[in-house]
């Protein structure tokens, strides 16, 4: 027969490993991935590079988030060089020297002896891809090749079904993404882009749509389209990705490198105190495409770029941002500006806060 102080030290024991093996039972495992899946996530993007109509607010005095990734926002490498190397129809004119006066009084200066083609060079090289009259459509077919060759290149990495599931996912989010950007202007659908950086490049009612999504970190473009036909495209530059370069700085080194060193400065004046009210630079295409630049910093922190076919502007009639329109503004800018130190009187006017 067992002793008492036997029995009692094997119950302790009993009670001890029961206590232990109920420790473990209660606590999660770690969960684990294999080292392909590891490097697979590590590739991940975290931010969309489409666009949601939750964040319509994002393209009016926009930040970059921290998320998005940086690289194709059509950077200023990759235009750059196709604006200096030209196509294989069009090749960058020379510039040339040009004096005049006699004497003391002779000055000279370098002009280009060819703006249209000089501009042409530099549209073919934007819009690359993209035509007139394309539909919303094809237009969003090609915005998602990226998103097909980017799912290509996860694929052929993939060495399992789960990745390969994973990645199926992330290619049909990417282009649900991409369609959600395709925006019909009417007044009945109570869209918030009559208070954005857009606000003057549209017309609700008037059978006019819009394509817009994200471009790297520092991009956003619009895509504008009337009566089912692309019309006008908006690169919408956030300051940011010209690191510390004041407006005209950019002007000088990047877009005069793009589209020509003779751009016309151009003014739009207030029709009844001829106050001016947006100064941009316009160069004009040998197929009458209009490439116009603006300083949007101050309000919307955006360099903007937009390329008009012409030919039908002509008959819509110029759109330019920030122009006083004969209405009250919506009360509306202030939620949309979320943070902004700007707000509008009744009359349009900035206020600082």
């Amino acid at each position: 027969m067992l002793k008492r102080s036997s029995i009692a030290s094997i119950a302790l024991g009993l009670a001890f490993l029961g206590g232990a093996v109920l420790d473990i039972g209660c606590k999660k495992p770690e969960e684990t991935k294999t080292p392909d899946e590891e490097q697979l996530a590590a590739k991940e993007p975290s931010g969309s590079s489409g666009a949601s109509e939750d964040n319509e607010e994002a393209n009016v005095g926009y930040s970059a988030s921290e998320g998005e990734e940086g690289g194709a926002d059509t950077p200023s490498e990759d235009m750059d060089a196709a604006a200096a190397k030209g196509d294989d129809k069009l090749k960058r004119p020379e510039p040339k020297e040009v004096c005049k006066g006699k004497g003391k009084k002779r000055e000279c200066k370098m002009v280009d002896p060819d703006p249209g083609t000089s501009a042409q060079i530099g549209v073919n090289a934007l819009i690359k891809g993209y035509t007139w009259g394309m539909s919303p459509d094809a237009v969003l077919a090609e915005l998602g090749k990226s998103v097909e060759a980017e799912y290509d290149k996860k694929q052929k990495a993939a060495k399992d079904a789960t990745t390969q599931d994973r990645n199926r996912e992330w290619r049909k989010e990417q282009l649900d993404e991409l369609r959600r950007g395709h925006v019909k202007f009417t007044s009945g659908s109570k869209h918030k882009w009559g208070v954005s950086l857009i606000q003057f490049d549209f017309a609700d009612d008037s059978n006019e749509e819009m394509v817009w999504t994200r471009s790297g970190r520092y991009l956003r473009k619009f895509f504008f389209f009337k009566d089912g036909g692309l019309w006008k495209i908006v690169y919408a530059y956030q300051k940011e990705k010209w690191g510390d370069k004041e407006y005209e700085a950019v002007v000088d080194e990047s877009f005069k490198k793009w589209f020509g060193m003779m751009p016309e400065a151009k003014v739009k004046q207030d029709p009844k105190t001829a106050a001016p009210l947006l100064r941009y630079n316009e160069w004009t295409s040998k197929n009458n495409e209009k490439v116009r630049s603006f300083n949007l910093s101050a309000v919307h922190g955006v360099y903007m770029l937009s390329v008009v076919d012409g030919n039908i502007e002509s008959s819509i009639g110029e759109r330019l941002p920030n122009i006083k329109e004969d209405e009250d503004f919506s009360s509306d800018v202030g939620d949309v500006l979320g943070g902004s130190d700007v707000e509008y009187d009744a009359d349009g006017k900035i206020i600082t806060k």
